[in-house]
């Protein structure tokens, strides 16, 4: 009987690990089949005629004037979109409109010079398109300072954080809403970045508005698709631009500058997502990244990397740098100083 008993028992623990392991394995599996899946699936997707699928005329396409925004605005004046461009007021959206105008003579090109880290784009852009139906909106603008967050004053950060963040809201808001009360099809799509994945030390606020655009474009896109308005964000591999021309040469920039594809690979992305994809992650780095959030979680990699962050070469990089920038803004304080003229003591004044 007590060998019964103990066969049973045995029997009943090989059974239980057994359950365990099947268990453990179809999780497991169904992990990597919904991570593998959209990137199957993404290989084979082109981009899109946006002019006949949402019967579309008029595209905002925000940082047009050059890089990914360039190559964007390039195609959709190939689809025979005519386009407003928001940009910086400077001579690449000039000879950016100059020359789509040339070469695309039966449409129209709008430009709109703007600072969108600052106030009074909306004003702008409503003037510009107030009698034109926008269906097709992509906020593309954005960009990135390296170093420490401290190091940079506060109003360049709220500039950063303005036109990564503040501008998208807007502009999102306004079209999306007029496309809503006019019962228009039309596609968002936002220029996001596998930085927001991550904890992004050395670019603070890039890694924090990103990972924002990507959650705000997840949400948005639940409640509107049923208006026929799809959005979509995509997160690109690193792209050959001017995006890391006034960044510091650290050696994770040094390594993505190895590793960049051309603008246009990213504006095809652009254009095959809407209505496909909502989360749309081009090239190898999302891949890569979202592989190794599904083997460590990431608030144990977060705990790591603060731990570990002040010995890598970066940071001490960095924190020369700014040692040295602090030396000499202080230098140039001193100097200021010195050079003013000194007024005298006030001389009493007299009484009557």
């Amino acid at each position: 009987m007590e060998y019964g008993r103990n066969l049973i028992s045995i029997l009943s623990n090989l059974n239980m690990y057994q359950v365990a392991s099947n268990v453990v394995f179809a999780v497991g599996a169904l992990s990597i089949l919904t991570l593998i899946l959209p990137h199957i699936f993404r290989l084979f997707l082109r981009p899109q005629n946006l002019k006949k699928k949402y019967d579309a005329s008029w595209a905002l396409v925000t940082g047009g004037s050059s890089g990914i925004g360039r190559a964007l605005v390039e195609r959709l004046a190939r689809q025979g979109l005519n386009i407003v461009i928001a940009a910086m007021d400077d001579d690449l959206l000039k000879n950016t409109t100059s020359e789509l105008r040339n070469d695309y003579p039966s449409i129209k090109i709008i430009s709109v010079p703007v600072n969108l880290g600052g106030d009074g784009y909306m004003e702008a852009l409503d003037e510009a398109t107030k009698d034109k139906d926008i269906q097709l909106v992509f906020c593309n603008a954005g960009f990135m300072m390296t170093g420490f967050y401290t190091s940079k004053p506060l109003a360049a950060q709220m500039v950063n954080y303005d036109c990564n963040i503040t501008s998208h809201v807007k502009i999102t808001h306004e079209y999306v809403r007029r496309m809503q009360e006019s019962s228009l099809r039309g596609c968002v799509v936002f220029t996001g970045s596998p930085a927001g994945f991550l904890p992004s030390p050395f670019s603070v606020m890039y890694g924090s508005t990103k990972a924002f655009v990507t959650e705000f474009a997840s949400s948005l896109s639940c409640e509107v698709r049923s208006d026929g308005i799809d959005v979509s964000v995509v997160h690109p591999s690193p792209v050959g631009t001017r995006f890391y021309d006034k960044a510091d040469m650290i050696d994770e920039i040094k390594f993505f500058k190895k590793t960049v594809t051309g603008p246009d690979t990213l504006a095809r992305a652009l254009l095959a997502a809407p209505g496909r994809l909502v989360v749309y992650d081009q090239g190898y780095y999302p891949f890569v990244v979202q592989c190794l959030l599904m083997v460590v979680n990431k608030s144990f990699l977060t705990e790591i990397m603060c731990r570990i962050a002040h010995t890598l070469g970066s940071f001490k990089e960095i924190k020369i740098a700014s040692a040295l920038v602090k030396k000499s803004a202080k230098k140039t304080a001193r100097s200021t100083r010195a050079k003013s003229p000194r007024r005298g003591p006030k001389s009493p004044k007299k009484r009557r």
